[in-house]
């Protein structure tokens, strides 16, 4: 307020001395007005409100690289596997003594299981036949005081589970005796029927099976056949063998039909305590029969080519 009463005073006397007054003495008296300082406006700017300085934001930008590193492991080498060869091993060779014949034979006996004789002197009787003493007390292989004759010997001394199976020829402790007797063989489909005097037939199962029935054929009073029509290829099985066939269901069920007409010829028997061999002329093969225990009539069979 009091700038602007001095700036009215101010146009006020400009306004007098431009009508050329002149001021009277007692104007000349009157204090001289003092001059009143010359007012700048000053723009004083709004205060300044300090914005926030944004923080800059550190992205740390981290790249993973992998690098596999691999370590090499063992390496394999391929073994290459034996191959069995027909190139036969040295054979040391000894010479017999008085000291170690026993050894060696028994030595011999376990790696060909080849059936020695022995004297009864040396031989301990066991359940019907010979066994050799053992360093343990206990029984070993099978040694028959007599080996089976002609072309059976091989074929027994070559399978100690046979020689086994079997044991030894009877009568034991004798010299084996074979018979020689007719008989007949013809094929089924599925085995075979053997007939042999006195009056035997044996069924043969493809299954590895025996069963001996007796022969009751009577020209006489059977007929020869059932008159039954057979399978092409195939026939009725006729006399002994077709009487077994037809009265026992097993046998035709088992069997089959026969294949060929029966083969008569002779055969060549060996008794044994637990079964029989049997060399049969007609096809060049050996029957087997190992009995089942306690029996003389069902058991085991199998053939093998040979003759006696």
């Amino acid at each position: 307020m009091s700038l602007m009463k001095s700036f009215v005073m101010l146009l006020l006397l400009l306004g007098l001395a431009a009508c050329g007054t002149t001021p009277t003495p007692e104007a000349a008296n009157l204090p001289t007005l003092a001059a009143l300082p010359t007012l700048t406006a000053t723009t004083t700017p709004p205060p300044v409100t300090p914005s926030a300085t944004p923080t800059p934001t550190l992205t740390v930008s981290a790249t993973l690289t992998l690098t596999a590193t691999v370590t090499p492991s063992a390496t394999i080498t391929e073994t290459a596997t034996p191959t069995a060869s027909n190139t036969p091993l040295p054979t040391e060779t000894f010479e017999p003594t008085s000291d170690n014949q026993g050894i060696i034979a028994l030595a011999m006996t376990a790696a060909k299981a080849t059936i020695l004789p022995q004297s009864p002197e040396t031989a301990t009787a066991v359940a019907g036949f010979s066994v050799a003493p053992t360093l343990s007390g206990t029984s070993g292989p099978v040694i028959c005081q007599y080996p089976p004759p002609g072309g059976f010997g091989p074929i027994y001394s070559s399978d100690p589970t046979l020689a086994a199976q079997l044991g030894c020829p009877t009568p034991v402790g004798q010299a084996p005796v074979t018979a020689a007797l007719s008989s007949a063989v013809q094929n089924f489909e599925r085995g075979q029927m053997v007939w042999m005097q006195p009056n035997i037939i044996y069924a043969l199962f493809a299954a590895g099976r025996f069963q001996r029935y007796d022969d009751t054929y009577n020209t006489s009073t059977d007929p020869a056949s059932g008159g039954e029509t057979a399978p092409a290829g195939l026939i009725e099985p006729v006399r002994g063998f077709g009487k077994v066939w037809r009265s026992f269901p097993e046998v035709r069920t088992g069997l089959g039909w026969a294949r060929d007409a029966e083969a008569g010829d002779s055969a060549t028997v060996l008794t044994f305590e637990r079964g029989q061999m049997i060399a049969l002329a007609q096809h060049s093969q050996i029957l087997i029969l190992v009995y089942d225990a306690g029996s003389v009539t069902t058991g085991s069979w199998r053939s093998v080519p040979g003759s006696f």
